[in-house]
This record gives C-alpha cells, sequence and structure tokens, in this order.
C-alpha cells in the first residue's frame, strides 16, 4: 500500500522537485506562462487558424476528435501511466498540444511526417491517428532512448495505426541527417526532443531545407525555459521562424509555421508574431480538402 501511495504522481513529481530544484522552479515558470490565457481562448484561436488556413471546418475536426476511439483509449492511458508501478519520466505533451497537434495534421493532410523526442508516444499517437484518419501519410520518429523498466515508446500508440510508423532509437544529431536524406522531402517537422536553444535551432536549421513549399514546422514546449540563466531569453521556435521569414502562431506551449515563397534558405527579413489568427495574410490561405478516411 505504502509502495502504491508513494508512486503516485504527486508524490514523484515532489520527490523530482526536491532532488531538482531548478528544475521546479523553471515548472513554476512555466505554469504562470500558461496562465496568462485560458485554454478556451487558445483553442478558439487555432480553430480559427487551421480554418483559415488550410479552408475546412475545425470545429468539426475537433468534435471528430473528441468521440474517437482513440480519444478514449488515450484517457485509458494516461490514467494507466499514472498507475505505472516502475520509474517514468515527466515529459507527455500536454492534452491540449496534442489535440492541436493531431487538428493540425488532419487539416494540413501530410503526406511525409519527422517528428524528435517520442518518450512514451503521446503526441506520436496524435500525428499517427490523424494521418489514418486522413487515409494517407507516414510519420518518422527519433527517440534516444529509454531504460528497460520504463513504458515503452508506443504505450499511447494503438496496434491499429503502427504501420504508418517508423521508429529510430539514437541521438537526433546523428540520426536526422540520414533520415531527411533518405525522405528527401518531408511535409512537416515536429520537435519534441531536447529542449535547449542549440539543440532546438539545429534541428530546425536541419530539416528546414528539406520542408516541401508549403510545409509544416512546429514544436512542442515553446514557452519552457531551457534553464534559469535563460528565463527571459526568447524561445528558439520564433527566433528561428524569424530568421526564416515564416509566418508563425503560438498556442500555449505549441508553435507552428508554414513555410512560403517568402522563407528562403537565408534571410533577413523578420515577420511579426501572428497574434489574431483570424487575420492572417492573403498568402497563408491555401484551401485542401479533406475526407474522413477509417483506420
Amino acid at each position: 500500500m505504502l509502495r502504491q501511495i508513494l508512486s503516485r504522481p504527486f508524490f514523484r513529481m515532489a520527490g523530482k522537485a526536491i532532488r531538482h530544484p531548478s528544475r521546479a522552479v523553471l515548472r513554476l515558470v512555466l505554469k504562470a506562462r500558461l496562465r496568462r490565457s485560458s485554454v478556451d481562448e487558445e483553442r478558439g484561436r487555432l480553430l480559427a487558424l487551421l480554418s483559415r488556413q488550410f479552408g475546412v471546418e475545425a470545429p468539426g475536426l475537433l468534435a471528430e476528435y473528441r468521440r474517437s476511439e482513440f480519444h478514449t483509449w488515450f484517457q485509458q492511458r494516461r490514467a494507466a501511466l499514472d498507475r505505472f508501478d516502475g520509474p517514468y519520466r515527466f515529459g507527455t505533451t500536454g492534452v491540449f498540444e496534442c489535440e492541436a497537434l493531431y487538428l493540425l495534421v488532419r487539416a494540413a493532410r501530410p503526406r511525409v511526417v519527422v517528428d524528435t523526442g517520442v518518450l512514451y508516444g503521446g503526441s506520436t499517437a496524435h500525428i499517427l491517428e490523424a494521418l489514418a484518419r486522413n487515409g494517407v501519410g507516414k510519420l518518422h520518429s527519433i527517440d534516444i532512448g529509454r531504460s528497460p523498466d520504463e513504458p515503452p515508446h508506443d504505450h499511447f500508440v494503438r496496434p491499429e495505426v503502427q504501420s504508418r510508423w517508423e521508429l529510430v532509437i539514437g541521438d537526433s544529431r546523428r540520426e536526422l541527417p540520414p533520415l531527411l536524406r533518405r525522405c528527401e522531402t518531408i511535409d512537416m517537422f515536429h520537435h519534441d526532443s531536447l529542449h535547449t536553444w542549440d539543440h532546438m535551432t539545429w534541428e530546425f536549421e536541419t530539416a528546414f531545407p528539406h520542408l516541401s513549399a508549403d510545409g509544416i514546422l512546429s514544436s512542442d514546449d515553446i514557452q519552457n525555459p531551457p534553464d534559469l540563466p535563460g528565463i527571459f531569453r526568447e524561445n528558439a521556435f520564433p527566433a528561428f521562424c524569424r530568421r526564416r521569414a515564416m509566418q508563425y502562431a503560438s498556442f500555449r506551449n505549441m508553435g507552428m509555421a508554414f513555410r512560403t515563397s517568402g522563407s528562403p534558405a537565408t534571410t533577413e527579413a523578420q515577420p511579426e508574431r501572428v497574434s489574431d489568427p483570424a487575420h492572417l495574410p492573403p498568402t497563408w490561405a491555401r484551401s485542401r480538402s479533406w475526407v474522413e478516411s477509417p483506420i
């Protein structure tokens, strides 16, 4: 009984805070930043962006997600992770950000997606489920690996969608370049691995030349301070987007940007962040039809 009590997430979090006080401070900073706007407000902004950008009815996609078998599965698997009796790392993508990632992939209909940082498969599963609904697409993932007593990388991934998934185990600095060369052109790159300025920038710079003409760059944890000295430093995602003249928007802890003809390999242009997605410039208005496809 005592072991079960001590294994609960609250006590695990408290134990980590005692062992790593600086991380506890960073987590408090993140929570304060995320309280600046409500989840409902951020969701409304997201739905407006996706509807305009892709010519879809994003609220309908949200309703589809919430009534899906996968949505129920995901909630059950989160509960199972909380009850897991062995060691596991905190860092699974938040519920809102997972939802946003599903909606983005569902609306954009990418054919080739690359993501880094799988952990237990939270964000990865949402990409895969959206690809399966679209009826097209392949996901190539890179993760540095796990210890044998942790939950598996596919903890959140249903067996029905695993045929669309390639998982590469290793450091992205070693594995990402050959994976991108093999894919040649990708439609979407999602970062969710090491969230330091240097590593995020390196991944974005490495993936950017392989993005298709209208490719998507997205990142989780764009509000996370990398360390105590860097609390007030701008995140690498918006800084990269400005250097590449990419219009971008952020929704809670997730950022997304779209490559356009105005996103050259090098540029001095620094466009402003899109504060209101309902007023995106016409170059962002790009219609794509979508259909629901069974898994």
